[in-house]
């Protein structure tokens, strides 16, 4: 994803009040309030009674970042003062609302993830062009590189906010992954009927990091816009923040095991909710 991308247009009026990107008016590093205090607070005052002491204890309060936060972070990044992307992400998030909030929001993307989990899923019962046909996606005279760009319409839907645009996008790259397998085939679209349980989830994981990062970037690129004038150099520095991002939600992905579930379940919906927290949860674990 290059520094100018898929995204058209100021995207400030769906964010929070707080997020004001006339704030910054010069070029020297952004000062980011309250730098290391992290998410558990400590008491300012050592005169407590026992019983709220012993419930702070049990239910540790939570000090949100704000978006100056995340915007700083980013920008120290950006302009090479920081390389610490751990903290660009642990800020974005915390000024998002942290892991659960953000997860609420991903309406778009969770509703993608369900739809090429089941797909893999029904190539792998059904059959690929069975499959297919029953998305109202005719095989008939298209290359297997034709069909799959339909399946992208199909799992993205509409695309009239920024949200739906993020998970299209990182759609387009799951579904990549997939023409890599036909073409690592011989072109044999039925070939994806034989995705084993590792690369079922590897393709997962592709939308999933593709997606976070999409998210990021759509709220916070106007950092390189304002501070890297070197088009190399800001795409050298999205590509580490990518990766980055691309390893903690393969750890994460590791342990949940999304392969596993039975997308055409009841429960799927809840099950990828916990899928999309525990992902954003791995940021806001940063220290």
């Amino acid at each position: 994803m290059g520094t100018s991308s898929i995204y058209d247009g100021p995207v400030n009026p769906l964010l929070p009040d707080d997020y004001d990107d006339s704030l910054d008016h010069n070029n020297a590093p952004q000062p980011e309030e309250n730098n290391d205090t992290p998410f558990e607070g400590e008491h300012q005052t050592s005169e407590k009674p026992e019983n709220e002491e012993q419930n702070n204890k049990e239910t540790p309060v939570r000090f949100p970042y704000r978006w100056k936060d995340a915007k700083g972070a980013m920008t120290n990044y950006v302009k090479g003062s920081s390389s610490d992307r751990g903290r660009v992400m642990n800020r974005y998030v915390g000024a998002a609302g942290g892991s659960k909030q953000l997860s609420r929001m991903s309406i778009s993307g969770k509703s993608t993830a369900v739809g090429i989990g089941r797909t893999i899923q029904d190539f792998r019962n059904n059959g690929v062009e069975s499959t297919l046909q029953s998305l109202q996606i005719d095989c008939v005279g298209k290359g297997a590189k034709a069909a799959l760009s339909e399946l992208i319409n199909v799992l993205s839907g509409k695309s009239d906010s920024k949200e739906d645009i993020i998970a299209r996008g990182a759609a387009g790259e799951a579904i990549a992954e997939m023409y890599k397998i036909v073409n690592e085939n011989d072109g044999d679209i039925e070939s994806l009927r034989h995705i084993d349980e590792a690369t079922f989830r590897s393709i997962l994981e592709v939308f999933m990091s593709e997606y976070i990062f999409r998210k990021v970037m759509s709220d916070l690129q106007s950092r390189f816009e304002k501070y890297e004038n070197n088009p190399s150099e800001a795409i050298k520095k999205e590509q580490e923040l990518k990766d980055y991002i691309k390893v903690k939600v393969e750890l994460r992905m590791n342990n949940i095991q999304p392969e596993t579930l039975d997308y055409r379940s009841n429960s799927i919906p809840d099950e990828i909710e916990k899928l999309f927290v525990k992902c954003y949860q791995a940021f806001e674990e940063y220290v």
